[in-house]
């Protein structure tokens, strides 16, 4: 495969590899309602069942939207888990179809930051007709920007099997931001983040922002069919 075909492919599946969390930065959010001043008090306000939808764009191009159900809650003392189970809409029904699911420790220390680990996996398109399984983890430092938000850094892998040569192997994170906040009912994460290819001595870099908007709630195929303008009962 010679090196514009094998870039060609890289492109296809790297707008979709990542399911993850443009929202506005943390210090230009309103401040009309009490906000939590700790990360404590943080994911204690974030506890219960959100659904929401993800926008993403790859190198300034957006790629259809998907909708996600996250369950977040108290595991010990000092963790909060929680459960993203992401969907795409079935063009025909209309209904929410699963695509893959993501796991997030955050472990909260005694300096007040927080250390998130982020494990998931999923199916991506590399081509219109073409499903190939992606895997990731992430890793993050967290801390109190202002009251109500907090901002992170961190890196972090993925792999996408089935791809010629290897070509979706040993994908470096780089260059990882996250944005989190919680106002108003609404709960808003933002993530940007570099993902570099590798294969042999041809690389290609994709700048990736999503941003994940939700309220709380569990009814996912409402959302959905909501989101297509379908009547619901």
């Amino acid at each position: 495969m010679n090196v514009c075909s094998l870039s060609r492919r890289l492109v296809r599946f790297s707008a979709l590899a990542l399911a993850f969390v443009t929202i506005a930065p943390c210090s230009a959010r309103s401040q009309t309602v009490p906000k939590a001043h700790d990360a404590q008090g943080f994911f204690h306000g974030l506890s219960g069942d959100w659904i929401g939808a993800v926008k993403q764009s790859t190198n300034g191009v957006r790629v259809p939207t998907k909708y996600f159900h996250a369950s977040i809650k108290q595991t010990a003392a000092d963790t909060y888990s929680a459960v993203f189970e992401y969907y795409r809409v079935d063009e025909r029904t209309h209904a929410a179809v699963s695509t893959g699911v993501a796991t997030m420790t955050n472990v909260l220390g005694r300096d007040g930051t927080v250390t998130n680990t982020i494990v998931g996996s999923g199916d991506v398109l590399v081509d219109p007709k073409t499903l190939r399984r992606e895997d990731h983890q992430l890793f993050e430092v967290l801390r109190m920007s202002v009251p109500g938000c907090l901002e992170g850094r961190g890196s972090g892998r993925i792999n996408v099997s089935g791809i010629a040569l290897n070509a979706g192997k040993n994908g470096k994170v780089s260059d990882y931001t996250s944005s989190w906040a919680l106002d108003n009912g609404v709960l808003s994460i933002t993530e940007r983040l570099k993902v570099t290819f590798r294969v042999f001595l041809f690389s290609k870099h994709y700048d990736i922002v999503d941003s994940f908007e939700a309220q709380r709630g569990t009814d996912i195929n409402g959302l959905v069919k909501a989101a297509a303008g379908v009547a619901t009962r």
